[in-house]
């Protein structure tokens, strides 16, 4: 694994398009790649294009399972329908890297992470995301995703 720097940036309130699911971990991979091209397709037909790249966030439950929400940045807001959901990235400040590697040493990339908010004394804010210049299909080891953990100085 190679991970590069820990970056501080700030960014604004970003509305979304996204699906959720509670998974295994086993199962996320093949959920973000299906789930990402449906939301895609919709986004399509309802002639509305994303301003950015797609992106993922998840958390781990009491029982081991993953609250996973995948999907898009937008200009505005979107109406919730059977199709996607929306939900909003938080604004704020943020330490953000790029994991490059095999995914299953993607801990490795959050370690730095927090060690980064450690040495800066801050701590976490919500659940980080992932954010995939290169389009999550295929091999999750080609992903190569951009990690953002939101953060506030603890002082």
């Amino acid at each position: 694994m190679r991970t590069a720097l820990v970056d501080d940036r700030t960014f604004a309130a970003q509305p979304t398009a996204v699906r959720r699911a509670v998974l295994r971990p086993d199962e996320v991979a093949d959920w973000i790649s299906l789930t990402l091209r449906d939301i895609a397709e919709s986004l399509r037909r309802r002639r509305i294009v994303p301003t950015g790249f797609p992106f993922s966030r998840r958390h781990t439950t009491a029982g081991g399972l993953l609250v996973v929400e995948a999907g898009f940045p937008l200009a505005l807001p979107i109406v919730t329908d059977g199709a996607i959901q929306a939900s909003e990235l938080p604004a704020g400040p943020a330490a953000v890297t790029t994991h490059t590697g095999p995914y299953d040493k993607i801990s490795g990339s959050y370690d730095v992470i927090g060690g980064w908010l450690r040495q800066h004394d801050a701590r976490p804010t919500g659940d980080a995301w992932e954010i995939y210049h290169s389009p999550p299909i295929g091999s999750p080891d080609d992903w190569h995703p951009e990690i953002v953990q939101p953060f506030l100085p603890v002082n």
